[in-house]
């Protein structure tokens, strides 16, 4: 750095409040180093050397800490995440599904009424001695009337008969066939895929009082400064636009709605707002569509369960486009990857790129000799580092982040919280994961990434992924002083210890949102 300013954009009226004593990630390509930030009215107005800010109404002093941009987690579920630790049963580290059914079993008669919802982790039945997930006639042993679901991931549930009565599921077959159906010979096992949008969901009230007393904790004490996440209920936006209008959202929210659940695709358009309608605080970010579900039969078998025709799927897709609607396309197959492509593709002959659509999970389940389709496409890929270790999907050539990097992709990092797997909602533990990734040997993958790239999957990338990049992701004159301020420098912490890092302080348009105790 050479002279007091590195760089600065016009001053803006305001209270200056600098930042001192702290090594600032001021480039991406370079390590974090001392430097001075001045904030103004949310901003970055300046980065200077140590003691070249001397005009600051106020000064916070972070003594010798670590200064990243405040994460950004590219796809998330907020709403699902808080809701599920407020109301669901946590089932996670049961041995047996004898314990789990005890678990259950006391749920109930604290709440004797109403639905039970248990919450396990992906490929539950790898967790417990009898290998298998829970028999719809033992939860109905649990249960013989009130409904109880356990969920095994959000895309696996394993029912009992009420349950099945309530969502519609006591004809099986009259189902659509992407749901998966298990059956032995007396009939239906009570295990489905593909039913999670069948499930209740929470009043206003009720997902208001979930993130108040969540979306701190959970999100925002783990460095998170702005995220995405895919709403599925009207009531989950309008808890948003409560907390947000209250001044209580605590970070940066782009709502996508999830269609056909929250609405339909003729409803979204006669809204009227484009990707980015909103303010600061709380946007519009487009619509969440599954061109597949779980890709599988639930037991870790492969399965093809593809929901759209390739003509149907490139109406929708260039009725979005048209409307400037931004979409976030689940695809975990091969074959859904590449009909989302061609739905692009063709939407581009039509008009020139004014958003850019997203292939969620695109950067987990990606075939590389697809490359030159995605390219022509111009989709954005979204990867979930965690899954790599907390999924069932450990095969050959899952998740080839490093192989994307080396082709050019940017790829947006995401959490994929639903409150399946609690320890990887934050974005350190992902960037642990993308950055120290390792083989079936135990030797580090080929897939690995350097953390200077995993950091930029949960910064500038995945700010990019929403069309943000000119507000957010780095450290810079004229962005939003989003920051998160951590105890130590990831680049210089053995990727299995990037996880502990210890996120100090959390802030938000220049606000402090969450601070460590201490």
């Amino acid at each position: 750095m050479s002279g007091d300013a590195l760089d600065e954009a016009s001053v803006v009226p305001g209270p200056a409040v600098a930042y001192r004593g702290a090594r600032v990630l001021v480039d991406e390509e370079d390590a974090p180093r001392p430097a001075e930030l001045l904030v103004r009215d949310g901003r970055i107005v300046r980065v200077a050397e140590p003691g070249g800010i001397r005009d600051a109404d106020e000064t916070v002093e972070l003594d010798g800490l670590v200064v990243l941009p405040g994460f950004v987690d590219g796809h998330c579920h907020l709403e699902l995440t808080v809701q599920a630790l407020e109301h669901h049963v946590p089932l996670h580290g049961h041995r047996s599904l004898a314990e789990m059914f005890d678990t259950l079993a006391a749920a109930r008669r604290a709440q004797p009424e109403g639905w039970i919802v248990g919450r396990g982790p992906f490929g539950l039945q790898r967790d417990v001695t009898e290998g298998r997930l829970p028999h719809r006639v033992e939860l109905d042993r649990v249960s013989p009337a009130q409904p109880i679901v356990v969920l095994a991931g959000l895309h696996v549930a394993c029912l009992n008969t009420a349950a099945m009565r309530e969502l519609g599921l006591a004809d099986p077959d009259a189902l659509p066939d992407w749901i998966t159906v298990h059956r032995d010979a007396d009939g239906p096992t009570g295990v489905f895929t593909e039913v999670w949008d069948r499930l209740p969901t929470c009043t206003v009230e009720e997902a208001v009082a979930a993130l108040r007393a969540h979306a701190v904790p959970v999100f925002a004490r783990q460095g998170t400064t702005s995220l995405s996440t895919i709403s599925t209920s009207a009531d989950d936006v309008r808890a948003l636009h409560r907390l947000a209008q209250s001044g209580e959202l605590p970070f940066r929210v782009r709502w996508f709605t999830h269609v056909p659940r929250t609405a339909s695709l003729d409803e979204v358009l006669a809204w009227g707002p484009e990707s980015g309608f909103g303010d600061e605080r709380l946007r519009f970010g487009g619509v969440k569509i599954f061109v597949d579900g779980e890709g599988g039969d639930g037991l870790g078998h492969a399965r093809d369960d593809v929901k759209w025709s390739p003509e149907e799927l490139a109406r929708f897709v260039d009725r979005a486009d048209a409307a400037g609607v931004q979409l976030m396309m689940h695809a975990v197959t091969p074959r859904a990857i590449r009909l989302a492509c061609d739905a692009v593709i063709a939407a581009r002959r039509e008009r020139p790129a004014r958003v850019r659509h997203r292939i969620e999970h695109g950067g987990d389940y990606v075939d590389l000799a697809e490359l030159p389709r995605i390219a022509a496409a111009g989709v954005g890929l979204v990867a979930t580092p965690h899954f790599a270790t907390s999924s069932d999907a450990d095969r050959d050539g899952f998740q080839p982040l490093a192989s994307l990097v080396a082709a050019g992709h940017r790829v947006i990092g995401a959490t994929d919280s639903t409150g399946t797997v609690p320890d990887a909602v934050g974005p350190l533990a992902n960037i642990a994961g993308a950055a120290g990734r390792t083989g079936a040997d135990g030797g580090p993958s080929p897939e690995r990434i350097p953390v200077r790239d995993a950091v930029r999957m949960f910064t500038s990338w995945a700010a990019e992924g929403v069309g943000e990049e000119r507000e957010k992701g780095r450290i810079a004159p004229g962005l939003r002083a989003d920051l998160v301020v951590l105890d130590a420098d990831p680049c210089t912490v053995a990727p299995g210890g990037i996880g502990g890092i210890g996120v100090e302080r959390t802030i938000v348009g220049g606000r402090t949102v969450a601070e460590r105790a201490r």
